[in-house]
């Protein structure tokens, strides 16, 4: 059996959270790469819990409920085990941001009636047009600091929508030592970003000295156009993202990349 070693002698930076980290380096490793794992962010359930919790225990009044993320996923499922309510209340239908957002909804039995092409907030409002109706009231579980986009959107729909944090993205600082250590050595090819709250936290490590220092002669990576374009507002250079805004989108990209 031959071994893609497209990424071959090249050493990665994910600074998405520990969790999803794992699956990300493992991918980097079978074309030949190094993954280093430096969290910036962690997902906590909300400092707040009200807004959330008064919307679970109204589950049944949804016409829709869109999800945006695995972490949306997860984190409604477990608030809703902990507050002892049953999903089977809800006959409403279901949007999923992605295809590995509506894996995890299948596997706990859900049906998801939209999946858009291309996995941002602005595909799924142009390819919902046709199926919402106004008045319809909408669920977006998802995290404390999501961009306003699709909740604006639904309601310019004349939808009445309930934009309940279900998680809280904060900031982690694992192996940032360790990392600055590898950009003063210029042991980093490349970092990654998964998301605009990755761009923000990784770079609030560095001041503009060692950005320009550091930073220097290393690749970026983003897995689609608003991390992208977050990337950019912060002065960086954006090297590679993928067509499918995913992770095996990006994996893909980075393997062809050849600005190395």
């Amino acid at each position: 059996m031959s071994m893609d070693a497209s990424l071959a002698g090249k050493r990665i930076v994910v600074t998405r959270s520990r969790e999803q980290a794992r699956a990300f380096i493992r991918k980097i490793e079978e074309r030949g790469g190094e993954g280093f794992a430096c969290p910036v962010i962690r997902f906590v359930p909300p400092a707040d819990q009200t807004m959330f919790d008064c919307a679970l225990r109204r589950l049944p009044s949804f016409d829709w409920i869109f999800f945006t993320s695995v972490n949306g996923v997860s984190f409604f499922f477990q608030r809703l085990e902990e507050l002892d309510i049953d999903m089977s209340g809800f006959t409403g239908r279901i949007a999923a941001v992605g295809t590995k957002t509506a894996a995890a909804l299948e596997a706990r039995g859900l049906s998801v009636q939209h999946i858009p092409g291309k996995f941002t907030a602005e595909h799924l409002l142009e390819t919902m047009r046709g199926k919402l109706k106004a008045g319809q009231r909408v669920l977006l579980p998802r995290a404390n600091i999501g961009r306003d986009v699709l909740p604006q959107g639904l309601r310019a729909l004349g939808l009445e929508v309930t934009d309940a944090p279900a998680y809280d993205t904060v900031r982690a600082e694992e192996n940032i030592a360790e990392l600055k250590d590898k950009l003063k050595q210029g042991k980093v090819d490349m970092i990654t970003f998964t998301s605009p709250s990755t761009v923000r936290y990784f770079l609030a490590a560095f001041d503009a000295e060692e950005r320009r220092r550091y930073m220097d002669g290393v690749h970026i990576a983003v897995i689609g156009p608003v991390t992208a374009r977050a990337a950019r507002e912060e002065g960086l250079a954006v090297h590679v993202m993928g067509d499918e805004y995913s992770i095996d989108g990006l994996i893909e990209a980075m393997s062809k990349y050849t600005g190395w």
